[in-house]
């Protein structure tokens, strides 16, 4: 579930936010099959600080949808190096299904859509999976990484549900979820454009606006917001003949550029 949804972001983020990912999902895997041995505390700490120091050069800042998705992408990777504990793989699940909300960020298109159900099919089978494995509380598991017989790898696993019934229960439960989620889709209120990129306080937007007030200016965010309409009372001209002239600001107060009065 994890490397599926670190996949969507390929086309997104750097390569080697992508590649680090993957290694460590197959670092994991390793440990987990026995080949390889699982970092202690120490160096899991000295990886992690690094990864984001390597996040932070890459972009100059961990605020954004971008530097936000490499960073996550690398968290929830370098989180299976500890996952020992059902709440662990949970965590891990959950850091999957953002990385599928973050996808959903970067394209919308139609042609997504089967891709995006398959990930979702998949995150919600390992949750089943997880959910249903008996005689596990939250202590430590016996197997490394918690990866092993108990998680229903096969037949006679010893598991509450093998990998078929897990994905059967997903795939139920997501359709159960369409009747709510058909309604909310049409009927939910709509923010305009990015919610990422709303703006609050002293944030100033582009586009037109009355006044001026330099030095208040913290952070430029595009707006999404209409601009201004035009209503031609014959035929509108052609593109290239369209000229708009701005308001003009021509009084100060001192603090404030205003237009004034006309």
């Amino acid at each position: 579930a994890t490397a599926t949804a670190v996949l969507l972001h390929a086309l997104e983020v750097p390569a080697w936010v992508t590649v680090t990912a993957l290694g460590l999902v197959a670092w994991w895997l390793a440990a987990a099959l026995g080949p390889a041995r699982l970092p202690g505390g120490i160096l899991r700490v000295a990886l992690g600080l690094s990864l984001i120091a390597a996040v932070f050069g890459q972009f100059h800042t961990l605020n954004g949808l971008v530097p936000g998705t490499a960073m996550l992408m690398l968290m929830a990777a370098i989180k299976l190096l500890e996952t020992r504990t059902r709440r662990d793989q949970y965590v891990v699940i959950g850091g999957a299904l953002f990385l599928l909300l973050a996808a959903c960020l970067y394209g919308q298109e139609l042609a997504w859509v089967p891709l995006y159900a398959a990930d979702a099919l998949l995150c919600c089978s390992a949750l089943a999976m997880v959910a249903y494995t008996p005689g596990r509380d939250e202590g430590v598991f016996s197997e490394p990484a918690g990866l092993g017989p108990g998680l229903g790898l096969g037949p006679g696993s010893g598991s509450g549900l093998g990998t078929r019934e897990a994905v059967a229960l997903a795939g139920r439960t997501l359709l159960y979820a369409i009747p709510l989620a058909i309604p909310l889709f049409l009927f939910f209120p709509r923010l305009p454009g990015h919610f990422w990129a709303l703006t609050s306080g002293d944030d100033a937007v582009t586009g037109l606006s009355d006044t001026m007030t330099p030095g208040n200016i913290t952070r430029l965010t595009a707006s999404y917001d209409i601009a201004f309409r035009v209503r031609f009372d014959g035929k509108p001209p052609p593109p290239e003949e369209r000229y708009w002239r701005g308001i003009v600001m021509h009084e100060f107060d001192g603090t404030t550029w205003t237009a004034g009065q006309y």
